[in-house]
């Protein structure tokens, strides 16, 4: 056997005992990551509150980081950070009682049209759960690839 085929042969098996060889999860960190460009967007597409435009950039370029960042852990084979997934679902949730706590009058007076209002929640929902779906994915293959370790 050539140094060359013994170089490969150990890659492959390198590669199989990567803790994400098939890049596991990158579909959920790219959505997290659109979300959050989303609410960068609309937060100037829609008439809002001063307080509300600055909430949804400040927790969109969260949102936004977050994605990438597993998103760029997972395109290099390891499991993405279940840390940043959970910061992800906690965003979320803010995303849903922010319009209710920034309010103009805490209450759905917060845009001027109920467009805002709506989409920081439906956002909200949608953060919370692929941000926890995606920690506890990420906390199984951890798990899954000990084992295979092991």
């Amino acid at each position: 056997m050539s140094n060359h085929d013994t170089d490969r042969e150990q890659m492959h098996n390198q590669d199989r005992h990567a803790p994400n060889p098939d890049e596991r999860g990158k579909g959920l960190s790219a959505l997290i990551a659109l979300l959050g460009l989303w609410l960068i967007l609309q937060a100037f597409l829609f008439e809002l509150a001063a307080t509300q435009v600055w909430n949804d950039v400040l927790v969109g370029a969260f949102l936004a980081a977050i994605g990438a960042y597993n998103y760029s852990r997972q395109s290099k084979e390891q499991l993405g950070s279940m840390g940043a997934a959970t910061v992800a679902a906690i965003l979320g949730l803010w995303l849903i009682i922010a319009p209710f706590v920034l309010g103009v009058d805490a209450g759905a007076t917060e845009t001027a049209n109920n467009l805002g209002f709506w989409n920081d929640i439906i956002v909200g929902l949608l953060a919370f759960v692929l941000g926890a779906y995606s920690a506890y994915k990420i906390r199984d293959w951890r798990r899954d690839a000990q084992r295979a370790a092991a």
